[in-house]
This record gives C-alpha cells, structure tokens and sequence, in this order.
C-alpha cells in the first residue's frame, strides 16, 4: 500500500511551526495544530474496504483460500481490538482509529494474554486497519477537493479504484480480459502511475472499465513547461566553483595513502601517537585528536588514522592535506611543482621549508583561479600548528631535516620552521576569498517563499516509486529508506555522521526510539558530534514530530528487513543495500535531490540544515537560540553564519519606519 508523505501539514504554507519548551523546560515539541477533519465513517465502510484490499472486490469470484484466511484474522484483530475498547463494528470509526490509536493499541497489546508471535501478530492487524481507515479519510478529503495539493490519493488513482471497484470483478479477471500484468494494475491501485510504455495497457483497461478513451490517462500528472524550463535553466546557470572543481579534478596531483613510503609510515606513525595518546615526552596543544569507535565515524578512513581499533576522522583530513602538499613538491616544475622525487618529496620536514610552503600556498591559488580562500587558510594552519615555537610538533624534531635534500638540509632549523609560522600566519590573515559559496546549489529553494516544500514534494515522489517497484524489494525498501531519511533530515537537521551512524534497537535503547506515549525521539551523547564541546556536556535527547511515527514505525516493520537481511544482527537505522553501514549517505542525498528537486542543484545533507535554519530565521528574526537547539551548535557559531538575516531584519523594520513617514504626510 502507497505510503503518503505524512509529514502532513508541513508541505501546507499556512501550517505554521512553532518549537517550545514544554512544562518540564527540559524537552522540545513540535506545536501545530489538528489537522484531522470530523469524519463520519462506520467500520463497515472500512471492512469492504479492508476485504477488497486482501481478498478482491467481487464476492462471487471464487478466491484462494489463504486470502479469505487472512482476511478472517484482521476481522477478528479488530474485533478483539474494538471489542476491548467497548466498541463494535457496527458503530463509526473514533478516535480509537484515528489520532489515538498508537496510545489504543498499547493499552490493548498491554493486557492481551497470548503468545509473543500472535500479539505481533494482532499489532500487524491492526497497523493495517489504521492505515485502510487513513486510505478512506484522504480519500474523502479528496472527493470534496481534488484540486488540493495536500491530497493524500490523487484524481487519477481514486477514478481508477472507483472503476475497479464498480465492475464486481477481481483484479486478476480484469487482467486476464484486459491483457494486462495484475501486478502492474494492483500497483496502480496502491498508488503507482504507469509508466509510458504501459499507456497501451491503460487503454485496454479504460475500454474495459467502459471509461471514455484517455479519462484516466489525462489524470496522469505530466511535467509542466514552467517544470521543464526550471530544470534546463537550473542545468545552464553553472556553478563557478563546481566547474573549477571538475576542471581540477581532471588533473590530479596528489599522493594516493598506497603509495606514501615507508619512511613516512614512520613518521606518520610517530605523529599520530603524539596527537593522540594521553601522555607524551614532546610538547603540544591541549587539545588531542579523538577517537573513536568505528560504527561513529561517517567516513572510511584509511588504516593508518586508527589505533587501538578507534578511528580518528582529524587525522584523515590532515593526512589528505600532507597527501596534496606532498603531491606538489614531486609535481614537475614544468607544471607548476616543486620538482622533487616522489620518495624525497614524503616528509615532514617539507613543512619547515619556506620556499616549499610558500610555493604550495601559490600553486593552490593558481588553481583556483586567484582566490585566496578557505583551503589556503586550512593549509596554513596546519603549517602554523606543527611551526608553532611552544608547541609545535617540527621545532622538537630538528631530526627530520637530515631527510630534506642535500641543498636544504643544512639550513638553521629553528629559524625556518620560525620563518614558515610567519608565513602561515600570513597567509591565513589573507585568506578572505570565498571560492565555494554554499548557497549557490539552494539558491533557487532559498529565492521562494517556501524554501522546504520542494524537499517534501521530493518526498512524495519517492513514494511514487517505491508504490511502483516490485512488493517486498530491496529497490522498494531503499526508496522508502530515502524518502524517511530525508523526512527526518527535515525534522531534525543534524549532520551526515548522526544518520549514518544512527540506531535503533526493539528494546528502545537505540539513538531512535520510542517512548511510551508513543512518540519517536532521537538521543545522542555528546561524544557523537563533530563538537563535542560546543554544545555542552549534556545529552542529546529530541522529538521526531508526530506525524513521522507512520512512516517511522511501518519503515521498520516492513522494509529496514528487506535492506538488514543478509546483516540481521545490525541495528542501523539507515544501512545500504547489503545492510552495512552506509558511508555513501551524502552522494545519495546528491543523487535524490538532483532527480527530484529541479529548482535547485544537487545538494547534500548539510544544505538541509541551511535551508531549515535560513527559512526559520526569515520567518522567526532574531530566534537564533531556536536555530542553535535544532542544529545542536553553538549559539556563537549560529549567530555568526547567519547575521546577514540580522541584516535583512533591519532593513526591514528601517522599510516600516519608511512607510510610516511618508503616510504621515
């Protein structure tokens, strides 16, 4: 059955987000208002429906004996259910079936008497009565508006169930008559839209259902010429950074960690001990480079950034930063390197050489079109670091100059490494280019009014595919996985690593869980973000908004299974297709928003958390504090990325002030 984007409200512009603490102080709720209309139903109504879900819609076509069976024990689930509830199938659907049926369904699984395999058994049941009774609401929502955008079965798919179900005939007849796959037309019922080369089919079937030529076919949501010029300008406007990146990516330079020398493995080695063991005979910055658990790193680092089985992802970004410097110093100085042999090229000592940093810093901004710019001041820094005179890692080894070549090895050691923190610090102050703005992918989610409604469109529409794959497979499962990854990007912002790493476990003592009110919540201690510090020392510990526990609870019911099978023992909530960890979480971001978003270009995770903050602010001015709780940073860092808003707020008050003038007159 077609899971509906149920982040309901939220892709409505009048549905307003209002984050407060509650009576405790000490939690966040999502505040919005009922958005569940008084509907009449009668349970009688939901059991022909539920019977044609499972069995067909024609009673006098005899059906195979496990689907009546299977029909009979969801009756008697519900019976017993509404039975418990003081209520019976005669009476119309109450809240029982409705906003309060996961508290209805505890108190009832609660004091059942049975085995643990039937209780599962009646709560499967009754998820599937719940999820007929949301089929009917919307599709009731629908007949009085079709033309709403929050509709949850759409003109196309309630016109053909309606057919369906008026002839009398099984779908499996009508498939028969009609020679068309039974698959293909349960698909379509359950929410999926045909593909082109099945409009023939889709004719047979409306001459069949006797519908006039190309009634349900013109229901078929078609792309719109605004659509398709919105994707092909998006394609042309390029981003300068992007083709600058694609440009040097074509020429590579630096050295793969395969090919780094044994000589340097030593060092390395000894280097690393320094900055991460708790006791050392050199000197060094109070801060150490942490490790940790290999399930808790978001990337796959190279064997040698771990020690004692825990990983270190700093260690990985300096190692690639000795791997790109290292790669200039043997680049031919015909084309722009240093001109050393690859071996002579692979040490630390390179690092107290003025001419050497000083010619790398260039080379980068020779490559990136003259800008002097982030990467310049993260390479200086690491130089300014390991030059420093106190702490410095390269003054307490005057050892390793023995290892430069015969013309720079006899230079005064300290002097250099003095002269190389000198031009670091330099070359840091300096660094005021910006080469990547990051707004540049969103910039044309961040030009609307509702920046977030293109990602929940998204959303919808990887529900489209998973009603169109085949029931039970893992490309089914994997959209589904998509499509509740990005509802909770949405939800709670945080990064990358938070997903990837992400658990859950039945007893509730995973990072996603679920308290006895039924309510989806994400915790993490302060060692699972990138600062540990920034944000104090106390867990974090948030609610998922309501209207995702559906989409969570029926994700892990039926298609976290499908993706964990052949790792069973894993308890990640997001795995990839082999149930293993997915550290390619990003690119599949990319991949999802650049198929599905054509307002903007392919962006990843990290965007969400600018457009989330960014729409927030616009609407909410000055709440940085708000921002700071739903990103977990530091309030500082918050104000500080986001003070152009604070500008866009002045300007607008000094408008009103303005306004106010010229009316006087």
């Amino acid at each position: 059955m077609k899971h509906s984007f149920d982040f309901n409200g939220l892709q409505i512009p009048r549905y307003h987000i209002k984050l407060r603490h509650n009576e405790s102080g000490d939690e966040w709720q999502l505040a919005k208002g009922s958005y569940e209309d008084s509907m009449f139903l009668t349970y009688q109504d939901v059991i022909a429906l539920r019977r044609v879900e499972i069995v067909g819609p024609d009673e006098h076509v005899p059906t195979a004996p496990t689907s009546m069976q299977v029909f009979r024990n969801n009756l008697s689930s519900l019976n017993s259910f509404l039975s418990f509830h003081g209520k019976s199938t005669d009476g119309k659907v109450g809240t029982e079936m409705l906003s309060g049926f996961d508290l209805k369904l505890r108190e009832y699984l609660s004091k059942l008497t049975v085995t643990t395999h039937a209780r599962h058994d009646r709560a499967s049941h009754l998820r599937a009565w719940h999820r007929t009774v949301a089929a009917l609401v919307a599709s009731t929502k629908n007949t009085k508006s079709q033309t709403r955008h929050d509709s949850k079965i759409s003109p196309f798919h309630a016109e053909l169930r309606a057919a369906v179900a008026s002839t009398g005939e099984s779908v499996k007849s009508i498939a028969e008559r009609t020679g068309t796959s039974s698959s293909a037309i349960l698909r379509w019922l359950k929410g999926a839209y045909p593909q082109r080369r099945a409009l023939p089919s889709l004719a047979r079937l409306e001459r069949h259902l006797g519908m006039e030529r190309d009634s349900l076919r013109s229901l078929i949501p078609q792309p719109t010429k605004e659509t398709n010029r919105e994707r092909a300008q998006a394609a042309k406007r390029a981003i300068p950074y992007r083709e600058q990146l694609r440009a040097n990516t074509c020429d590579k330079y630096l050295v793969h960690v395969t090919s780094l020398s044994k000589q340097f493995l030593s060092e390395w080695n000894e280097f690393f001990e320094h900055k991460t063991s708790t006791q050392t005979t050199l000197r060094r910055a109070k801060r150490l480079w942490r490790l940790l658990p290999k399930d808790k790193i978001g990337l796959d680092l190279p064997t040698i950034c771990y020690r004692f089985g825990r990983g270190c992802a700093t260690a990985s970004f300096v190692l690639r930063r000795f791997c790109s410097f290292f790669g200039y110093l043997s680049r031919p100085s015909s084309d722009g390197g240093f001109g050393l042999g690859a071996d002579e090229a692979q040490t630390l000592a390179w690092f107290a050489v003025p001419e050497a940093v000083k010619g790398y810093l260039e080379f980068m901004q020779t490559r990136s079109g003259g800008a002097t710019h982030g990467g310049h001041a993260g390479f200086a820094a690491l130089v300014a670091s390991l030059t420093n005179e106190g702490t410095g890692y390269l003054p307490q080894c005057p050892q390793l100059a023995a290892r430069l070549s015969p013309s720079f090895a006899t230079f005064d050691w300290d002097a250099s490494c003095a002269k190389c923190h000198e031009i670091s610090k330099q070359w840091k102050q300096a660094a005021t280019d910006i080469s990547r703005n990051p707004e540049d992918p969103i910039r044309g989610l961040l030009n609307l009014s509702e920046p977030l409604l293109p990602i929940f469109r998204a959303v919808e529409k990887l529900d489209e595919k998973a009603a169109a794959a085949v029931p039970g497979s893992k490309a089914e499962a994997t959209l589904k996985r998509d499509a509740l990854l990005l509802s909770m990007l949405v939800a709670n912002p945080l990064r990358a690593r938070n997903f990837m790493s992400m658990t859950w476990r039945p007893d509730q003592t995973g990072n996603l869980y679920r308290r006895e009110d039924g309510q989806w919540r994400l915790r993490f201690v302060p060692a699972d973000f990138k600062n540990k510090s920034a944000t104090s020392n106390q867990q974090y510990d948030a609610p998922l908004p309501r209207a995702l526990g559906e989409r969570i609870q029926e994700y892990l019911d039926e298609f976290r299974p499908v993706l964990i099978g052949s790792a069973p023992a894993t308890d990640l909530v997001f795995p990839n297709k082999t149930g293993r960890k997915w550290t390619t979480l990003n690119r599949q971001v990319l991949r999802i928003t650049g198929a599905f978003i054509p307002e903007a270009h392919p962006f990843g995770p990290h965007a969400i958390r600018h457009i989330v903050a960014t729409d927030y602010l616009r609407k909410h001015p000055n709440d940085f504090p708000t921002v700071a709780q739903l990103l977990n940073d530091k309030l500082e860092t918050v104000l500080r990325v986001y003070a152009h808003l604070r500008q866009d707020d002045s300007f607008g008050r000094y408008e009103e002030h303005l306004n106010a003038v010229r009316s006087s007159h």
